[in-house]
């Protein structure tokens, strides 16, 4: 049966919460769905799928490779909290994020855990409050099923 892409984005979701949420650590929240509501979530990092393909390899079964989005929302101001704060923040985040995927490259989950392409930074308000969203797009390549 082929490997679906929800279980490799809980896979994600699971790791990327231990490496950024806790302690000493720049996260409050990963999710692997949208939110209703940010309040009281941020910095919030959230995993969605972004499409899948299915290779055939020949007398081998099947090879998937899921593209996900992973999107880490910083608040950019409030109490307490600076534009640079938020700045420090987003750029710990993105390099925790890289780092999970240097260590995780291959599991038993997949073969390959990668960026798939550059990352963007945009500005957005939700309910009227500015964030900075930062969109990391990661390719999954599975084994043969």
């Amino acid at each position: 049966m082929a490997t679906g892409r929800e279980t490799v984005r809980d896979a994600l979701v699971t790791l990327l919460g231990t490496a950024l949420v806790g302690a000493g650590l720049p996260v409050k929240t990963v999710s692997g769905s949208k939110q209703t509501s940010l309040e009281g979530l941020t910095p919030l990092v959230v995993v969605l799928g972004r499409g899948s393909t299915r290779e055939r390899l020949t007398f081998q079964g099947d090879r998937a490779i899921f593209s996900f989005s992973v999107q880490v929302w910083v608040i950019q101001s409030t109490t307490g909290w600076t534009y640079a704060d938020a700045e420090d923040a987003l750029d710990r985040i993105e390099a925790l994020i890289a780092g999970v995927c240097e260590l995780n490259n291959a599991t038993a989950n997949w073969e390959i855990l990668q960026y798939d392409g550059p990352t963007t930074v945009n500005e957005m308000a939700v309910a009227g409050v500015p964030y900075y969203v930062e969109s990391i797009n990661v390719r999954v390549l599975l084994g043969r099923n």
